[in-house]
């Protein structure tokens, strides 16, 4: 219940709250240039682990991907920015299967937070990171 709830609330966000170009949601550079960069993660759940966050102005509107340890960056499908928060969502995979992941992302002075929520997880995510 409350899982569907999250995700509810996300979509009704990203569909309401957001500004859109050719269809789609999307962020404005000027709104959101303390996210931009290369981010790198330490994660304290699942402890260890290294996530990466590239953030990029592409034309004036915000473009990202996510990369967990060595494997490949996946590109974010939307993204929203809330107050000092974005969030971002993006197919990720787990043993080989899609699954839906949020992430938000907080800065922290010259750090930032990530919280990220899988499909199916009852756990999130953790960690903090710097710029690159």
């Amino acid at each position: 219940m409350i899982r569907t709830r999250f995700w509810f609330v996300i979509v009704a966000a990203l569909a309401l709250g957001a500004t859109q170009v050719d269809g789609q949601v999307v962020v404005k550079s000027a709104e959101a240039g303390a996210f931009i960069g290369t981010w790198v993660f330490a994660m304290t759940n699942p402890q260890g682990a290294q996530e990466t966050v590239r953030i990029v102005d592409k034309n004036g509107i915000l473009s990202a991907s996510v990369q967990a340890g060595r494997f490949p960056p996946i590109e974010v499908s939307g993204m929203l920015k809330d107050g000092d928060m974005l969030v971002l969502t993006a197919i990720r995979f787990e043993n080989g299967r899609p699954i839906r992941a949020v992430i938000s992302l907080t800065p922290n002075g010259e750090s930032m937070n990530m919280a990220q929520m899988l499909e199916f997880s009852e756990t999130i995510k953790r960690g903090s990171g710097k710029r690159q």
